[in-house]
């Protein structure tokens, strides 16, 4: 069965395009209909090292991760990549690594992540904040105005749990074409899955399809396995918390340095925060 998400909202971009309505609120249209079994405006936080933080900053883009098992160290992570079917026609073997091996991600969590054991995972015990934005925010971020195909390449989604038995079930069924429709869903959609040992991370998973064409070519820098992909920082950021592992000092220095980009949002300190000198 193909995944089927915000059904209501793709019936309301036909009708809006057949309107003729202004390109704002078709793209508003196209970032609700690209979040998937999260609230468009819930809460969701990210660990990220300053010192990668700030070059993402100053350079005005985010950084993914190419996502296959070898990147992400999780068994269960792309499960369609090198997986072989049969062409129902020949009998032929075939794979969908043409949709699925572009895939990069960026993960965030619905869980405000602050304890002690969050910040010495998610940031290695490096100096670190904690980014607080929302699915809308993430996309409005993302979803460059120059790229005329943000709405195909950029979805936001809840991950989904279970067992490894169950996902190596579903993906293993040699109906290889439930996963694909013409808005890309299935696809998305199983990037969303992991096994259930990680549901405590409660992620919120940001792609985006590094496809052929113009703008990717020449906006988007791939090194190595990362897609340095442009985005609006301003339009993204909630709030920062200041991590543990941040000398004395660096909630000032964090929200000098986010004022001169413009982001004048709240900044504080960790619970967590020992003095480090």
């Amino acid at each position: 069965m193909i995944p089927r998400f915000n059904t209501d909202i793709v019936g309301a971009i036909v009708q809006a395009d057949c309107r003729g309505v202004p390109y704002e609120e078709m793209r508003d249209l196209y970032i609700q209909r690209n979040v998937f079994e999260v609230a468009l405006d819930a809460p969701v936080y990210r660990i990220m090292e300053l010192q990668y933080f700030r070059e993402d900053l100053s350079r005005k883009c985010l950084t993914y991760t190419k996502i296959d098992k070898s990147n992400w160290g999780d068994s269960s992570e792309n499960p369609l990549l090198d997986r072989e079917f049969k062409d129902v026609v020949t009998g032929a073997p075939l794979t969908l690594n043409g949709v699925v091996a572009s895939v990069y991600g960026s993960c965030w969590s619905a869980t405000a992540l602050d304890a002690q054991s969050d910040w010495a995972i998610f940031s290695r015990r490096n100096p670190s904040v904690r980014v607080q934005s929302t699915p809308r925010k993430l996309l409005d971020a993302a979803m460059s105005r120059g790229n005329e195909f943000y709405m195909l390449q950029h979805v936001i989604g809840k991950m989904q749990y279970a067992t490894d038995a169950e996902i190596e079930a579903h993906f293993s069924d040699q109906n290889w074409e439930k996963h694909l429709d013409s808005l890309g869903q299935g696809i998305a959609a199983s990037f969303l899955r992991l096994n259930n040992n990680l549901s405590s991370e409660d992620e919120v998973r940001l792609l985006y399809d590094h496809t052929d064409g113009a703008w990717p070519k020449s906006n988007v820098r791939i090194v190595d396995r990362f897609a340095k992909v442009p985005f609006d920082w301003l339009a993204a950021v909630n709030g920062v918390v200041v991590g543990p592992f941040v000398s004395d000092g660096g909630e000032a220095i964090v929200r000098s340095e986010l004022q001169g980009f413009g982001i004048n949002c709240a900044v504080s300190s960790s619970p967590t925060r020992t003095s480090v000198g």
